[in-house]
């Protein structure tokens, strides 16, 4: 049978996990790119982002306007560029997705319906 000093070490290892565990997943946050303007033409998708940390785990919740509108996730040129190349991850078409953050890095993401990423329907963001 274990000491009594053993099982309140063993406690308190578990309280211990069991609160990083519920900070971890309390730290992961949901965005819904756009706030209420969801994503379509005329949102200011820089401003949006400004002051807002993205972190892995984190999710981003894309809300097309109409269904022609698309998320594609592309590569940083492609971003520039306003093109969707062939091999592009369309993620929606029309219907809001959830994208989960898995990993840090830059994302690129636009619309590629004629003229909407030109008309600045776009985001790049740093995931840490």
């Amino acid at each position: 049978m274990a000491s009594r000093k053993t099982l309140l070490a063993a406690a308190a290892m578990a309280l211990v996990a069991t609160a990083a565990l519920l900070q971890a997943a309390a730290s992961k946050k949901t965005f819904t790119v756009g706030d209420d303007s969801g994503w379509d033409i005329g949102v200011d998708y820089e401003a949006w982002k400004s002051g807002k940390k993205f972190k892995v785990g984190d999710t981003l919740v894309f809300r097309p306007s109409n269904a022609g509108q698309d998320v594609v996730s592309v590569d940083e040129q492609s971003f520039h560029d306003c093109v969707s190349p062939d091999n592009a991850q369309v993620l929606s078409s029309g219907n809001p997705v959830a994208v989960v953050l898995g990993k840090s890095g830059h994302f690129f993401f636009i619309c590629d319906a004629e003229g909407e990423c030109e008309s600045g329907m776009k985001l790049a963001i740093n995931v840490r």
